[in-house]
């Protein structure tokens, strides 16, 4: 539920976080400033000192979960032998764990086709989704010290990313039982997959 106590310079995020409930819940057709506005329990006139519209909003929504997607996964492999093959799975453990954690930024992100993914070799990084780009890097780093050649490693890139996405959206599934804490088996899950 959103937080409605917007004081000492919160607005901005809340304002973030209930266009995300509201995209989700409703899709972008059905969203606006006023809508958001009345959600956070604010004058209609409030998200304007932020956003100039709509549009504005709904890139700072893109933004602020892919940054903090991409932070966290950065930050899962920071102090880690970066040529271990084992940072592989403590990334993919991030990935999963991030959205485990945060549901609603998975059904934004992934629902209404808020990123772009270029699975190519060649491509440009700058428009490249960044949480992928650090995936792709990382995998062309580890495995090519393995002398796997380009078009192995991109198969190898899609077969874990597939992996950790799919994982992803298994754990975020409201109607999914799972008897174990993902925390603590996502690794083993990862690690047997990539052993196969």
């Amino acid at each position: 539920m959103i937080d409605k106590k917007y004081h000492h310079g919160n607005l901005k995020k809340g304002l973030i976080e209930a266009g995300i409930e509201l995209v989700n819940a409703e899709g972008e057709n059905h969203f606006s400033l006023r809508r958001v506005a009345t959600m956070c329990e604010v004058s209609n006139a409030a998200p304007y000192s932020h956003f100039e519209n709509k549009e504005e909003l709904l890139e700072a929504m893109k933004s602020y979960v892919t940054e903090q997607f991409t932070e966290e996964l950065s930050n899962s492999i920071k102090g880690e032998d970066l040529d271990n093959p084992h940072t592989l799975v403590k990334i993919g453990k991030s990935y999963v764990m991030f959205f485990v954690k945060n549901p609603q930024y998975f059904e934004f992100l992934f629902s209404q086709s808020c990123i772009r993914v270029d699975l190519n070799i060649e491509n440009d990084e700058q428009s490249n989704f960044p949480p992928f780009e650090l995936l792709k890097e990382l995998h062309f780093r580890i495995l090519r010290k393995h002398e796997m050649t380009d078009e192995k490693i991109k198969d190898a890139i899609i077969s874990a990313w597939a992996t950790v996405h799919g994982l992803a959206a298994i754990a975020t599934m409201k109607g999914v039982i799972y008897d174990k804490g993902w925390e603590s088996k996502i690794e083993d899950i990862i690690w047997n997959k990539e052993k196969n």
